[in-house]
């Protein structure tokens, strides 16, 4: 589960990014390409790791949160309650908090559509916590149940993003 929002931003993004490139091409400005891409490119990986890595992934073993740079993966066990406040606040028993940074926003259920008539099953939008709570009831239980949680750092993102900046201050050095 993730926002909407995230995939047409970023779509819009990159597609202005491919017309400015392409524009550049064909008026065989490359200095203003080599000077552009690797900022466009740390834009789009910024925005992707804003808006489009978050999210979160409900399995019969557990919830995965995956935030910016971390992921917990969190076993139902451990799990004390779920809460919203425009994000989801997972709260471990230990007493641990976890925001879910991708959780989409929540709408109150709705069961008739505008003119008074009910909506089918699909159509209904229900908030994330009962969206999740169904989602586990659908999965079923585990196999083999997880007992231990876990937190991993996303160096990938930070690598990239890293590089795409190097590029570009490399290429405004080199052409002066």
């Amino acid at each position: 589960m993730r926002g909407a929002s995230g995939w047409w931003i970023s779509g819009v993004l990159a597609a202005l990014f491919v017309f400015m490139l392409v524009d550049a091409g064909i008026r065989s400005e490359w200095s203003t390409i080599l000077l552009a891409a690797p900022w466009m490119a740390a834009l789009l990986i910024l925005c992707w790791g804003l808006l489009i890595r978050p999210c979160l992934i409900v399995s019969s073993e557990g919830l995965t949160i995956v935030n910016v740079l971390r992921t917990h993966t969190l076993p139902w066990g451990q799990i004390g309650g779920l809460q919203v406040r425009y994000q989801l606040i997972v709260t471990l028993k230990r007493g641990a908090e976890i925001r879910a940074w991708g959780s989409p926003t929540v709408h109150p259920p709705r069961n008739r559509g505008t003119d008074g008539s009910p909506l089918p099953a699909g159509r209904r939008f229900v908030g994330v916590v009962e969206a999740i709570e169904q989602a586990r009831e659908d999965l079923g239980p585990p196999e083999q149940p997880r007992t231990e949680s876990t937190t991993a750092f996303a160096w990938a993102p930070v690598l990239a993003l890293g590089i795409a900046v190097a590029l570009g201050i490399l290429s405004a050095n080199l052409l002066r």
